[in-house]
């Protein structure tokens, strides 16, 4: 059962960071935003199947990998949020 849930869950984590980095790499802010949401659950998914398994570099790196997704919407956002006040 649980590995099942890890071998398929690993195929949607690949599919998730996959559609992160097509949403990332747009040119419209608000789908870009969005790429920064998408890949910090995708790296945090991630991060949680591997604390199944006991490898903990790799959790580690994810964790690293959420906290700067989540880094880069917040700045994106407030730079979005400045453009459109006009500031």
């Amino acid at each position: 059962m649980i590995e099942n849930f890890l071998q398929y869950g690993q195929w949607i984590i690949l599919i998730l960071s996959i559609m992160s980095l097509y949403l990332v790499s747009s040119v419209k802010h608000e789908t870009r935003l969005n790429g920064y949401i998408l890949t910090g659950v995708s790296r945090f998914s991630g991060a949680a199947i591997f604390i199944l398994v006991d490898l903990f570099a790799f959790v580690i790196a994810n964790l690293i990998q959420t906290y700067i997704a989540f880094l880069g919407y917040y700045k994106n956002k407030k730079a979005g949020e400045k453009l459109d006040n006009g500031s």
